[in-house]
């Protein structure tokens, strides 16, 4: 859940964050400890975002496919607690153990590790990690470009400030 939370994170904050230190410069007065406080602990998905967000996990042995873990949460606004769910799960542990003799504790793992043991010659072994990410910034990006391109063609007209 918490490789999740960061993504969705980074993607909700991308389409704002070159906006907000583009600028960086210009920033007179910095802002008061206490205003800080009341501002920071989360953040809010605007009415306007939409986020999409798709996890798959894959192990192949020999061309087959012997594990499979997946999500998909085509608006993570509005995400259910089967797919927070359906996340945790594939975001869980994947153990391939390819042969006789395979021991492991899972224990030792971290979330989302992917461990596979083969005690067998000539294996073709094979995992796959999707992590799709589908926001509609497009528009924000366009407006930045748009405010940077006007900001800096009126900054080269004298008196214009």
């Amino acid at each position: 859940m918490q490789l999740f939370r960061q993504l969705v994170a980074i993607s909700v904050t991308a389409g704002v964050a070159a906006a907000v230190f583009a600028d960086e410069e210009s920033f007179s007065t910095p802002v008061a400890d206490g205003i800080l406080d009341a501002a920071r602990g989360g953040f809010e998905i605007p009415d306007n975002l939409h986020v999409a967000f798709t996890l798959e996990r894959a192990a192949y042995v020999n061309g087959e496919l012997v594990a499979h873990l997946g999500a998909e949460i085509p608006d993570v606004g509005k995400m259910t607690a089967e797919q927070a769910n359906a996340l945790a799960a594939a975001a869980g542990t994947l153990l391939i153990q390819n042969g006789p003799d395979n021991t492991f504790s899972l224990s030792e793992l971290g979330p989302a590790s992917t461990v596979i043991q083969n005690t067998l010659n000539d294996q073709a072994l094979m995992t796959l990690t999707t992590i799709s990410v589908e926001v509609n910034t497009l528009g924000a990006y366009q407006e930045m470009n748009f405010q940077d391109g006007l900001r800096d063609t009126l900054t080269g007209i004298p008196g214009v400030r």
